[in-house]
């Protein structure tokens, strides 16, 4: 069954050529930001910021919710949503949305323009207009990053027409012109562009009273529109027409100090073969066309310079009065950046000016005529910063201007445009240019490896491609195992002048220069010392020992010079190939590496501390050496608390991951201690192989320590990730053994709470009878210690196990004795999981009515507590009553809620049980009659 999309108008789709009535609003507007992406992940953060203009605390269920409307309505073809990686990516394929069509009818017009055919341009622009139903999205409001290039998609329309007007008028077409003109002005009256060719196409058709009219209009519109009047080239056309300047036909009037054809100046480098970029090519193209000025920013490495070239020679054709290229040697090791006077000097002498020898002002004013109006394209590359180009901007504000800059020059008063890394596909394709297409074709996984390694970054690939070719021996895999040390990888991509190492470092060298530079760098070092996937401002505080205020400003100067990246509000990362420079770096000062890996594991242990004590407090934990100098975070609640932990989540996995290898006292003790401190919060969040990653490790640290108690905890909980994720009687052995451990050690305490455990994984394993019994030792010890705690926990899942074996009076004393004790000591995630069971026994005794009424609640304490592992049990256990009482589609609801949280937690055994369930509710039965009773 085919599908299609269409964003060229109201959003729509269309199963089997028949429309699918989508939702108004957040759906349509969910579908439209996953369309624009083109099978790559867009994030949840994304998203919320794209479908609400200020999230509310319910945004993330409810996306989740549209979520699986969305996946509902694609049929078929559910299964090309899925989510990855804390986002959503949806699969499209060539030629299923409508913009697809659009933009190879523009790559048609482009090629047929550079053939020197404006009317096979014209035509190709006709068909890719017709394509266009209303503006893009039509009917959505328009939100974050989706708002942005929804009007980037607009633009291109508007764009498009203002090229099928140009290639009218080339070709001679001039009435059609001014009608494709005035038809956009009706829908954009201050759109200045169009005015201007409007009445330049007046003026070569001899209507000049029509464009003096034009011109009056045009003065008005912009004035209402834009606050300003019109710009130099309407001025100059309107004072041509006062002072009977004649046109000539089927081609502008030339300003003075025109150049022809023939001697129009260009010394634009020669341009290299990009691969891909298709989409930001044609996004800066659209940019230029409204605002004659881009940034493009991004860091070292990442094909700035010959993006820009890609472009300029795309638009070298539109500017026929020269293209000037300018290296401001910005990212040259050894060379001097350019400056405004040296760089005003050089242009002028690309133009055949001589520098006169007077004032600045003077040559400024010399360029400034030379460059006339503006029908000429300048590059301006490997800008530093803006205090190199803002006067330049000025004098050159009538040509078009493309910078390059591994800043964002924020302050510059024009477009912007940050440049990433290449996606996967197209970076094995830049490694295929360089190395060969026949080698990469011949191990396509090796191939994709390769470009992981090398960050998906244009300077490395091109690098490793080099290298490749001039070493046909070499396989894919050998160029792998030169990358796969982290410590030598920098060593590997050099070639010939051609180097990351010496990129990164150029970076480093101009910010060193810059006020507050070297603080910068030194948290730089720092983080390259500790070396968290993500830093935010806390632990910036943490390594630097400065307040919130600067060490914020200390991660702004490091986003500026482009040497992070930002990954949310105050939090950003390092690219791969980044890290590794910042952690040579931080390799020369072996002591003060010391230094601030142990100010990070403290920060990170009493955090978690602070934190888990909202989840459910520990009472007495023992002493050891990790002890805040100045704690940074406090909570005031569970929520903040919960917060604080999802986002560090990535960090405290990486820090105990490190701590379990490097082989210290210090690093075996702190992977011990954090495994305990991560307990509930991974379980209960569905964490699962975190759990099992961070436990394992501590295992080995506990071993090394000769610790039995730290050796029990951690095989306990890694007994607990191996039982969910399917692991079970591996489990079940790990905490038998965890629990002769306890028993060795004479600790009642700990004896009881693992016997807690391995019932609940006996159970989980069909042995229901040796569970019972495990729990009914384990509520004796519970009740000899008046632990209420943990008799609220035994008592719940000793019920459990009763309703597995049939026995649902029996398990509804126990709840109500546990639900009792929980209330009373005020255990909130233990009441939750409490009312969870007791509407499980409802149902298995077929109450239904009284079931929905406790499972409603323990949806609701779930969420309230963020504890997802009993939401996804709450969905499921309530789709099942759904379907017993005839209710399907709801049940399905249910069941694709359940999967969304799997799917996001990485959680495949539930994932598949969710699945399974929603199999069978498709499989044809006798509606039941049941109701709620």
């Amino acid at each position: 069954m085919t599908v299609a999309f269409g964003l060229l108008g109201p959003v729509t789709m269309h199963l089997n050529g028949s429309a699918v009535a989508l939702p108004a609003g957040r759906t349509q507007l969910l579908l439209a930001a996953l369309l624009l992406s083109r099978g790559r992940r867009v994030s949840t953060r994304r998203l919320l910021g794209d479908l609400w203009d200020e999230p509310p605390p319910s945004a993330p269920v409810n996306l989740r919710t549209y979520v699986t409307r969305l996946r509902g309505l694609l049929g078929p073809h559910r299964d090309r949503l899925v989510w990855v990686n804390a986002g959503y990516v949806l699969a499209v394929e060539a030629g299923e949305l409508d913009s697809d069509g659009f933009e190879v009818d523009i790559q048609d017009a482009l090629d047929a323009v550079r053939r020197g055919r404006p009317e096979q341009s014209a035509q190709a622009l006709t068909a890719g207009l017709r394509r266009w139903r209303g503006e893009a999205a039509e009917g959505l409001p328009r939100f974050g990053s989706l708002g942005h290039s929804l009007d980037a998609l607009d633009e291109s329309r508007w764009v498009s027409v203002e090229r099928y007007a140009a290639a009218c008028a080339e070709a001679g077409q001039h009435r059609a012109a001014v009608a494709a003109l005035r038809s956009l002005l009706a829908d954009r009256p201050a759109r200045e562009s169009a005015w201007e060719a409007l009445t330049k196409a007046l003026v070569r058709l001899g209507e000049r009273a029509e464009a003096m009219t034009a011109l009056a209009a045009a003065d008005a519109a912009l004035r209402a529109g834009t606050g300003r009047g019109p710009g130099l080239v309407l001025r100059e056309v309107e004072r041509g027409l006062r002072e009977g300047v004649p046109a000539t036909p089927g081609r502008p009037d030339a300003a003075p100090g025109d150049l022809s054809p023939r001697t129009a100046p260009s010394s634009l480098p020669p341009s290299v073969v990009l691969i891909g970029r298709e989409r930001l090519l044609n996004q800066i193209e659209a940019t230029l066309g409204r605002a004659g000025a881009i940034v493009l920013h991004g860091p070292a490495g990442v094909g700035k310079s010959a993006l820009a070239g890609a472009v300029a020679a795309r638009l070298a054709p539109s500017c026929p009065r020269g293209q000037l290229y300018l290296d401001f040697c910005g990212s040259s090791p050894g060379l001097t950046p350019m400056t405004v006077e040296e760089a005003t000097g050089s242009l002028l002498r690309a133009l055949d000016g001589e520098r006169s020898g007077g004032t600045p002002a003077a040559e400024a004013a010399e360029l400034q005529t030379r460059i006339g109006d503006g029908r000429m394209l300048v590059v301006l590359d490997n800008v530093v910063d803006a205090g190199q180009v803002r006067r330049l901007l000025s004098v050159l504000g009538a040509a078009t201007v493309i910078v390059t800059s591994r800043t964002a020059l924020p302050t510059l008063d024009v477009a912007h445009l940050a440049v990433g890394a290449l996606p996967p596909d197209e970076s094995v394709a830049l490694l295929a240019r360089h190395a060969g297409p026949e080698r990469i074709l011949a191990a396509p996984e090796e191939a994709a490896v390769l470009a992981d390694l090398c960050d998906h970054l244009p300077l490395a690939l091109r690098i490793v491609g080099a290298r490749l070719a001039g070493r046909p021996e070499w396989t894919l895999a050998d160029m792998i195992a030169r990358l796969a040390d982290e410590q030598f990888r920098l060593d590997e991509l050099s070639c010939d002048d051609l180097a990351v190492r010496a990129s990164l470092a150029v970076t480093a060298d101009v910010l060193a220069e810059r006020p507050g530079g070297p603080e910068a760098l030194a948290l730089f070092d720092r983080w390259g010392m500790v070396c968290p996937p993500a830093i935010g401002i806390e632990l910036a505080q943490v390594l630097t020992g400065t307040d919130a205020r600067e060490a914020r400003a200390l991660l702004d100067r490091l986003a500026a010079a482009g040497l992070v990246e930002a990954c949310g509000t105050d939090r950003y990362r390092l690219h791969d190939l980044v890290r590794l420079y910042a952690m040579e770096r931080g390799r020369r000062d072996p002591t003060g590496r010391a230094a601030a890996i142990h100010a990070a594991r403290c920060h990170w242990l009493g955090t978690t501390r602070r934190a888990g004590d909202h989840l459910r407090r520990v009472p007495d934990r023992p002493a050891d050496g990790f002890v805040e100098t100045r704690p940074v975070v406090t909570f005031a609640d569970q929520r903040e608390a919960l917060r604080w932990l999802d986002r560090e989540r990535e960090n405290l996995v990486a820090a105990a991951r490190v701590a379990a290898r490097d082989g210290t006292t210090e690093g075996d003790l702190f992977a011990v201690r954090l495994c305990a401190e991560l307990y509930p919060f991974l379980p209960m969040r569905g964490y699962y192989r975190d759990l099992r990653e961070v436990a394992q490790g501590a295992l080995r640290c506990a071993r090394r320590l000769g610790s039995r108690p730290d050796e029990a905890t951690s095989l306990t909980y890694f007994a607990v990730a191996q039982s969910r994720l399917g692991e079970t009687d591996r489990a079940v052995d790990n905490l038998r053994i965890a629990l002769a451990l306890r028993e060795a050690d004479d600790d009642t305490q700990a004896v009881a709470v693992t016997l807690d455990h391995l019932g609940v994984l006996l159970a989980a394993a069909g042995r229901l009878d040796e569970a019972r019994a495990a729990f009914l030792r384990a509520l004796d010890l519970h009740r000899r210690r008046a632990d209420r705690r943990r008799m609220g926990v035994t008592l719940n899942n000793l019920a459990d196990v009763l309703l597995q074996l049939d026995q649902p009076d029996a398990a509804l004393a126990h709840l109500q004795e546990s639900l009792r004790l929980r209330r009373e000591i005020g255990d909130e995630l233990g009441l939750g999981i409490t009312i969870l069971t007791i509407g499980q026994a409802y149902a298995r005794s077929g109450r239904y009515r009284q079931a929905y009424g406790w499972l409603d609640r323990a949806l609701t304490a779930a969420r309230d507590t963020g504890n997802r592992e009993a939401e996804w049990r709450v969905l499921t256990v309530r789709a099942k009553v759904h379907r017993d009482t005839g209710q399907q589609l709801t049940a399905r609801d249910d069941l694709h809620l359940a999967l969304a949280i799997s799917e996001q937690t990485g959680d495949t055994i539930g994932a598949d049980e969710v699945r399974r369930a929603l199999t069978a509710l498709r499989v044809p039965a006798a509606r039941r009659s049941a109701r709620r009773t």
